[in-house]
């Protein structure tokens, strides 16, 4: 039987839960309560939910309207009734908290992202509640995230894959996936999930299917069907995604590295190179007869093509030479 908790560690439930139940017009229910709550390292049985809400419903300094229409029970906080509001935030962390909620939700893990709901929530009321006054909420129509490729739309992710992909990643259990690969075959497997990584507009799986040791790159909106499973995967000795990535440039190149040597005319192109610099081994310095010349350590892919292609005439470029980094050493 669990310890009966003490009037202290009630206290820090009750606040908890709090801050878990909106100050919206939105519903949370009893079973996202006590998940969130599980995310957050607070272990809480539902009979005890039960009766901690069932009893802060009952005090109006709580402010907690229960929705009693379903079965599964809906609660919702009423600003001005409520004394017990614990989290402020000020403008800039609302605007900060909206901008990371929108851009940065599929690089969380779902579990994590759905703990902090209150937040966001919190977030978004404080944006609404300030825009009749002041400009914060107009902020966010005056920043936009510019892709130096060809713009194209995402691709549709179901929430459930999405949700099972990164509980799986977050839990470190394997995954039953159905799967259909570029050829339109589908293949049924289980696999390790290593990692998730967005490229452009698409969202990759990092993982090792079962019997093999190779490691496959999964388009997410490409799997038909993910399930949790309660087997731990065994994680590839000394593997690590940023590594892994770092030596072998994401699905565009073969892990070659070369030294890349560039020359050119323009002052702008150094400007921005010198502002902006390919990695650490960059050197860039400016020849007597006006020429700049460039030499960095990097891997070869099409990405090094392309940059040629766009910049070669605003650049001025005059010297393009790859040597492999083997044959240099």
């Amino acid at each position: 039987m669990a310890p009966k908790p003490n009037q202290t560690t009630k206290t820090t439930v009750i606040l908890e839960i709090l801050n878990r139940i909106p100050v919206t017009n939105r519903l949370v229910t009893l079973d996202e309560i006590i998940r969130s709550l599980s995310e957050a390292g607070i272990v809480l049985k539902k009979r005890t939910a039960q009766r901690y809400l069932s009893e802060m419903s009952e005090e109006v300094k709580y402010g907690i309207v229960r929705d009693t229409r379903d079965t599964a029970y809906g609660y919702r906080r009423v600003r001005e009734d409520c004394k017990f509001n614990q989290l402020k935030l000020a403008p800039n962390e609302c605007l900060l908290l909206r901008l990371a909620q929108e851009y940065m939700k599929f690089q969380m893990p779902s579990a994590i992202v759905k703990s902090l709901d209150f937040v966001f929530d919190e977030a978004e009321r404080m944006l609404n509640e300030r825009s009749r006054n002041t400009k914060e909420r107009e902020w966010l129509k005056k920043v936009c995230v510019v892709s130096s490729s060809i713009p194209q739309l995402p691709a549709k992710i179901l929430p459930r894959i999405f949700d099972e992909v990164s509980e799986a990643l977050y839990l470190e259990r394997k995954l039953s996936i159905e799967y259909v690969n570029s050829e339109g075959k589908e293949v049924k497997a289980f696999v390790s999930p290593l990692g998730l990584v967005q490229q452009d507009v698409r969202l990759y799986l990092v993982c090792q299917f079962d019997g093999y040791d190779d490691f496959r790159h999964l388009p997410l909106h490409r799997l038909k069907n993910a399930k949790l499973t309660a087997t731990p995967l065994i994680r590839p000795k000394g593997f690590e995604l940023k590594e892994y990535i770092q030596q072998r440039h994401f699905n565009y190149s073969n892990g070659e590295w070369v030294r890349w040597i560039l020359e050119f005319t323009s002052d702008v192109t150094a400007l921005n190179l010198q502002e902006t610099p390919f990695n650490h081994s960059q050197t860039l310095v400016k020849k007597e007869d006006g020429i700049w010349h460039l030499e960095v350590d990097i891997q070869n892919s099409p990405l090094l093509d392309a940059w040629i292609a766009m910049w070669k005439e605003p650049a001025g470029i005059l010297v393009n030479n790859r040597i492999p980094i083997e044959a240099d050493n």
